[in-house]
């Protein structure tokens, strides 16, 4: 269980959460695949353009991340990602688009390193691991797989059988230490459905 303690998963929290962001017309359709488990990058000719769905678009203002359900992150979190040259993680620029206001320096985050990494005799489902047929009640992550990865690798990574993205204590420490807004933070030991509610994330 040792990466279990050091695996966690991000979320929207403070104003960020007051808002639904999405991607709208005029944003490039290469972007609509950013869920892929492979590079877009040859799929992608021009910006993303995104705007507010839910949430006061007069008290808009953007923080460092969004989910959309994709990662819409600023240049700053962009910065801090990069310093640790992770494999697999792209960034395409978006315009935050709210009237007459347009916020350029943000981006989507495309993460495609996807490992089958969870443990599952210790992970807890409702529903059938055949065909991942399943509502992921709490998990935990298998050492033996990732301990085969290089941490270089495995910096930033896709879980694969119920897709969450997973961040190394590292890159997190690396976050928090920027000051980074909308920003929370839940290990994946203390991580539970009920997660999306608590009101504890941020822990590091």
């Amino acid at each position: 269980m040792k990466y279990d303690n050091e695996y966690y998963l991000l979320t929207e929290i403070g104003t960020a959460a007051d808002y639904m962001l999405a991607q709208i017309d005029g944003s490039d359709d290469g972007l609509e695949r950013l869920l892929s488990q492979g590079s877009i990058k040859n799929l992608v000719r021009g910006l993303g353009k995104v705007g507010i769905i839910d949430g006061s678009k007069r008290d808009f203002k953007p923080c460092d991340f969004h989910k959309t359900p994709k990662f819409l992150v600023s240049e700053t979190f962009k910065q801090v990602i990069e310093t640790f040259n992770p494999q697999h993680v792209d960034f395409y620029q978006a315009d935050i688009i709210n009237g007459d206001q347009v916020w350029s320096e943000h981006y989507f985050m495309h993460i495609w390193n996807v490992y089958r990494a969870m443990h599952q005799g210790r992970s807890k489902i409702d529903g059938t691991y055949v065909d991942d047929d399943f509502i992921l009640e709490s998990f935990s992550l298998n050492e033996e797989l990732l301990d085969k990865i290089p941490l270089q690798e495995r910096l930033i990574f896709v879980l694969d059988e119920k897709p969450q993205f997973l961040f190394h204590e590292t890159v997190v420490a690396a976050l928090k230490a920027a000051n980074v807004t909308g920003l929370g933070f839940k290990k994946v030991n203390d991580w539970g459905i009920s997660s999306a509610f608590d009101d504890d994330f941020g822990d590091l």
